[in-house]
């Protein structure tokens, strides 16, 4: 039997009209949007696991699926509560100096 990894998109105003691009090692899958799970079904093995959002993306999350395994992750923006409020300001901290830590997968 296989194993199923699964993908939870925090529900956020940041980027909530916008979708993230899903990558498992390396190949986009598809697109996430606010507030949605979606549910791969993969064979045992090593992935590697990111999102992107335009030039922006996250972490990349590598992890080894095991025979059976149901692995939940979640992804979205670290820019959210009082933050939020200073996004002019942290957005360019971001886009020229941490492009992959404008979103995160845990």
């Amino acid at each position: 039997m296989n194993s199923i990894l699964e993908l939870k998109r925090t529900n956020q105003y940041s980027n909530w009209l916008r979708n993230f691009k899903v990558f498992l090692n390396g190949i986009e899958y598809e697109k996430i949007a606010d507030d949605e799970t979606i549910r791969y079904e993969l064979e045992p093995g090593e992935y590697e696991l990111y999102v992107k959002i335009d030039w922006c993306g996250s972490n990349r999350y590598q992890f080894t699926l095991h025979e059976n395994e149901i692995l939940q992750l979640e992804c979205g923006c670290p820019i959210r509560g009082w933050k939020f409020l200073l996004q002019p300001f942290i957005m360019p901290y971001y886009i020229f100096f941490y492009p992959n830590k404008y979103l995160y997968i845990r």
